[in-house]
């Protein structure tokens, strides 16, 4: 495996890491939810609509570098 494929897949990797964020919100919310704590419901959920997107397109941004890289770009007619 070359150093390039190696960093693309980490980055892959790192960006999906992210999820563990999206986790620990989801347990929080859960907890609001189950204790009736609206203000925390509200402060929670919108923490979530913020950071999913912004998580979505840095996992995006890095699968399609790595896919480019291991598998191809079928654009590219070498």
């Amino acid at each position: 495996m070359t150093d390039k494929t190696w960093t693309v897949m980490n980055d892959i990797q790192a960006a999906f890491n992210n999820i563990n964020t999206l986790d620990f919100l989801l347990d929080k919310l859960q907890q609001a939810v189950n204790e009736d704590d609206t203000t925390q419901i509200i402060d929670v959920a919108a923490a979530l609509n913020a950071f999913l997107p912004i998580y979505e397109e840095e996992f995006n941004r890095k699968f399609k570098v790595a896919w480019k890289h291991v598998v191809g770009d079928p654009y590219d007619n070498k």
